[in-house]
C-alpha cells in the first residue's frame, strides 16, 4: 500500500506550500545600507546588502545591519553602531559591495528588536540578536575572508587594485579659504599665498596603505624619491570648488548621519601653503580616526620661512572672514558637536574670530565642544589679559599644548621684543581657570619643534581620548599625563616621561 497520499491531496497540500512560500517570499527585502562602528581606536565605514526575509523589517534594518555587521565582520570590535539607507556622500563611491548578509527573522523577532531600539536598551538589543538564526555571510570571491580588516577604510574611502589589495585610503576633505585662486588648474597650484574672497570646496587626499600615526609621509631625495607616490606618500589627489549652500549641505550630512559624530575643524600655522595644510588636516582627521566631517580653514599664509611678518599681516587681516566661517558653521547642522584644532599662528586667526562671534552673538557658543591651542603663536600677555577671558568658562573646554623646546616660539619672542608667546612652558607657563594646560616638553620633535602636536604619537594619542571621548585631562591621567602643581604657577598637566 502507497504511503502516498491521493493525486488531489497532494496537488492541494502542494499548492498551499507554493502559497506559503509566495507569503514568505513577499516578506524579503533588501536593504542597501551604510553602516559603520566606532572605538576608541578604530571607525569603520562600509556598505552592506542585507537581505531580510520572513519579516518587515524596514524600520530596524539599518541598526539591525550595523549590528550585524559589527559581529560577523568587525569581531565585536566597536563601541557603538549605525546604520542608514546607502548614500554615496556618506559612504562613499569607491567601497566595494563587499559586506554581504542573508538573514531569516520572524515578526516576533522583529518586534523584540524594534522594542528594545526604542526604549534603547543596549544589553536587550545584544541578547535579542543573540537568539536571532545565524545569517548567511556571503564574501566576495576575489577577496578573502583574512584581508577584510585592511581592506574595511578606517576612515575615508578604500583605494584598490585590480587584484582587490589595498592601495591607499582616500580622504574627503571640506574647506573654507580666503586665498585668492592663482588661475592654475592642478589642486596643489590652485591657491596662493595672496588674500582673496572666502571661498569654500572640497579636496581629495591619499592617505597610503603604510601610513603611521603623527606622521606626514612625503617623498625623500634620500630615498630617491622625487616625486609623490600615493601608494607611500600623503598627497593631494583633487580640488573641487563648491557653492556655499552645497558646502554647507554635505558637511551637515556627514556630521549628522550615523551617530552624530560631528565637525572637526583644523586651522593651519605659519610658513603653510594650502596643499601642506590639506595635507595636514588629512592626517590629523585620519590619525584621529573622526568619523564625521572634516574641515580646513585656510588663511593666506605665503608659505615660507622668510615671511614671517607678511604671515602675521595675513593672519590680522583673515579675522573677519573666521568670525563669518564660525558664524556659518555653527548653524550648519543644529545639535552636532564641533571640535576645532588650531595649530601655532593660525590660533591668532581663531582665537580672535571666536572672540568676535561669541562677542557679537554668545548663543553661537553652543555647537562648540573642544578647542585645542596648540602651540600657539600667541603673545601670552595679550591672551591672559584680553582674549581668554573672552572665550574660557564659556562652555567649550579649551586645551593648551605647550612646550618648552619649542625653536620656532623661541624665534617668535625675539622677533616681538621678548614678549612670551602663549605656546612656550617653562617658569612662565600660562596657566588659567578653565583652560587645561598640558607641558608637552618632554615628547620629541621634529624641524623646528614646532608641530609636535602632529609628528608625535603620543600627543596624537591624547588628542584622541580628547575629541572623540572628550576626556577632562584628569581622565587622561591614567593614560599618558600626569599632573603637576607648581606653587608659582599653579596646577597643570604634562606627559610622563618612558
Amino acid at each position: 500500500m502507497s504511503n502516498f497520499p491521493p493525486v488531489s491531496v497532494r496537488l492541494i497540500l502542494l499548492a498551499l506550500l507554493a502559497l506559503a512560500g509566495a507569503a514568505s517570499a513577499a516578506h524579503a527585502a533588501d536593504f542597501d545600507l551604510c553602516v559603520r562602528g566606532t572605538s576608541l581606536d578604530e571607525t569603520r565605514t562600509a556598505r552592506l546588502l542585507l537581505t531580510v526575509d520572513g519579516a518587515d523589517a524596514a524600520s530596524i534594518a539599518p541598526r539591525l545591519g550595523a549590528e550585524l555587521a559589527n559581529h560577523h565582520f568587525w569581531a565585536d570590535g566597536a563601541e557603538e553602531v549605525d546604520g542608514a539607507p546607502y548614500d554615496a556622500e556618506v559612504c562613499g563611491e569607491t567601497i566595494a559591495q563587499q559586506l554581504r548578509l542573508s538573514i531569516m527573522l520572524t515578526p516576533e523577532q522583529e518586534l523584540e528588536i524594534a522594542s528594545a531600539l526604542a526604549r534603547e536598551d543596549q544589553s536587550g538589543l545584544r541578547a535579542a540578536l543573540a537568539r536571532l538564526p545565524a545569517p548567511t555571510v556571503i564574501v566576495p570571491a576575489s577577496v578573502h575572508r583574512k584581508e577584510f580588516k585592511e581592506l574595511e577604510p578606517a576612515v575615508g574611502e578604500a583605494v584598490v587594485d585590480a587584484s582587490g589589495k589595498l592601495r591607499y585610503h582616500l580622504m574627503r576633505m571640506y574647506y573654507a579659504t580666503d586665498r585668492r585662486a592663482t588661475g592654475e588648474t592642478t589642486a596643489d597650484g590652485h591657491y596662493g599665498g595672496d588674500r582673496g574672497p572666502l571661498s569654500f570646496g572640497v579636496v581629495n587626499v591619499a592617505v597610503p596603505r603604510t601610513h603611521e600615526r603623527g606622521k606626514l609621509e612625503s617623498p625623500s631625495i634620500l630615498r630617491l624619491e622625487f616625486s609623490a607616490d600615493p601608494e607611500k606618500h600623503v598627497t593631494l589627489q583633487s580640488l573641487t570648488i563648491l557653492t556655499q549652500d552645497r558646502w554647507r549641505a554635505e558637511i551637515a550630512k556627514q556630521a549628522t548621519v550615523l551617530g552624530n559624530p560631528g565637525i572637526l575643524v583644523f586651522i593651519h600655522g605659519y610658513n603653510a601653503g594650502f596643499a601642506d595644510a590639506a595635507l595636514r588636516a588629512a592626517q590629523v582627521s585620519f590619525d584621529l580616526k573622526f568619523p564625521g566631517a572634516t574641515v580646513l580653514y585656510s588663511w593666506p599664509s605665503r608659505g615660507s620661512l622668510v615671511e614671517y611678518t607678511a604671515d602675521e599681516q595675513a593672519a590680522e587681516w583673515s579675522v573677519p572672514d573666521m568670525q563669518a566661517f564660525l558664524a556659518s558653521l555653527s548653524t550648519i547642522a543644529p545639535g552636532a558637536p564641533i571640535y576645532v584644532i588650531a595649530h601655532s599662528m593660525g590660533n591668532r586667526v581663531f582665537t580672535r574670530g571666536f572672540k568676535a562671534l561669541l562677542d557679537k552673538d554668545p548663543s553661537r557658543v553652543a555647537p562648540f565642544k573642544q578647542l585645542v591651542l596648540a602651540a600657539p603663536d600667541v603673545d601670552a600677555d595679550v591672551f591672559r589679559r584680553e582674549i581668554g577671558p573672552a572665550i574660557l568658562g564659556k562652555g567649550p573646554r579649551v586645551t593648551l599644548y605647550a612646550s618648552s623646546n619649542d625653536k620656532a616660539l623661541a624665534a617668535s619672542r625675539k622677533v616681538h621684543g621678548g614678549y612670551r608667546r602663549l605656546g612656550e612652558s617653562g617658569k612662565d607657563l600660562v596657566v588659567l581657570g578653565n583652560l587645561d594646560t598640558v607641558d608637552a616638553s618632554t615628547v620629541s620633535t621634529e624641524l623646528l619643534g614646532h608641530s609636535y602636536y602632529q609628528d608625535s604619537g603620543t600627543v596624537m594619542s591624547d588628542l584622541i581620548y580628547l575629541i572623540r571621548k572628550s576626556l577632562p585631562p584628569e581622565q587622561r591621567e591614567r593614560f599618558a599625563l600626569e599632573r603637576v602643581t607648581d606653587a608659582a604657577v599653579g596646577l597643570y598637566w604634562r606627559f610622563k616621561t618612558r
